[in-house]
């Protein structure tokens, strides 16, 4: 296992705050799925995938999904929910508390809830992969929920569902890692109003678990399944859209990502039971 030490920080964002649109300037693509659908399309996922918590959608249209307390890897046929291959990280199989996973081209990443990110490539069927630990600043006090790769800036996106930093108690926090530099950037990315979030919610919270970057409007999509929910936020930080999921639907909503076709999927916990994959295509 390599470590990798943190190398000069780049220059810190103007930190991005999260606010509501006038009327009139909401540019969301979160209307344009019906989260409220009764019947969506559903698959139940295989018994070893009860805790399903994070999912990516690799540039070639492959869906990953990994499990929840040991470095195993799921590629899934997202039309149907079986699995099409499986693989570990470490040659005995690293453990931890895993909740998010992210690709860039032909690397990928788990994201652990104490920050740390493990690093490694895309292995064949059984196969067991190498690995790098990428330590953050992040304690597990963030509660490290969601991740994603943001192309734009080469950075991976941590959403936390805990502490958001010094001051910050009035906000949920994204996180943003430099893979140029190999660093925590200082100030979040984009801070998001408890306050807004909360008028969107039934459950009046609001505690991401999952986030993901929409490949046609390149805004960000956060659910939470604390507060049963998804947010719309553009790339300056504003809130754009916020819908309230179905707990019949979505059990347990811990990830999200986007098909070839712009299908909005979801992968719930199966508390228990067996995980489900929800798919939202684009309403015509």
């Amino acid at each position: 296992m390599l470590l990798c030490t943190p190398a000069q920080e780049e220059k810190e964002p103007k930190v991005q705050k999260a606010e509501t649109k006038p009327a009139g300037q909401d540019t969301s693509w979160l209307s344009r799925y019906d989260v409220s659908d009764k019947k969506p399309l559903s698959f139940k996922l295989p018994g070893r995938i009860s805790e399903a918590s994070g999912l990516a959608m690799s540039e070639d249209g492959k869906l990953f999904c990994h499990d929840d307390e040991r470095g195993v890897v799921y590629q899934l046929d997202y039309r149907t929910g079986k699995i099409v291959k499986q693989f570990s990280v470490g040659a005995f199989t690293i453990s931890g508390d895993f909740e998010g996973i992210a690709v860039k081209e032909d690397t990928m990443f788990l994201v652990a809830s104490n920050g740390d990110i493990v690093q490694f490539r895309e292995a064949k069927n059984d196969e067991h992969v190498s690995y790098q630990v990428l330590k953050t600043r992040l304690t597990a006090g963030y509660d490290v929920e969601g991740l994603e790769y943001d192309a734009e800036t080469d950075c991976l996106l941590l959403a936390c569902k805990g502490y958001a930093g010094k001051g910050l108690s009035d906000y949920k926090a994204v996180y943003s890692f430099s893979l140029k530099t190999r660093t925590m950037l200082e100030k979040p990315r984009f801070l998001i109003s408890l306050k807004e979030l909360k008028k969107g919610s039934k459950k009046k919270k609001f505690n991401p678990s999952g986030i993901a970057r929409h490949p046609t409007s390149g805004t960000f999509f956060i659910v939470a399944a604390e507060g049963r929910s998804v947010i719309e936020i553009d790339s300056e930080g504003n809130l754009l859209a916020q819908e309230e999921i179905p707990k019949k639907t979505n059990r347990q909503p811990e990830g999200i990502t986007f098909a070839p076709d712009l299908t909005m999927i979801i992968c719930n916990d199966g508390q228990g039971g067996r995980g489900t994959l929800t798919m939202y295509p684009l309403k015509k």
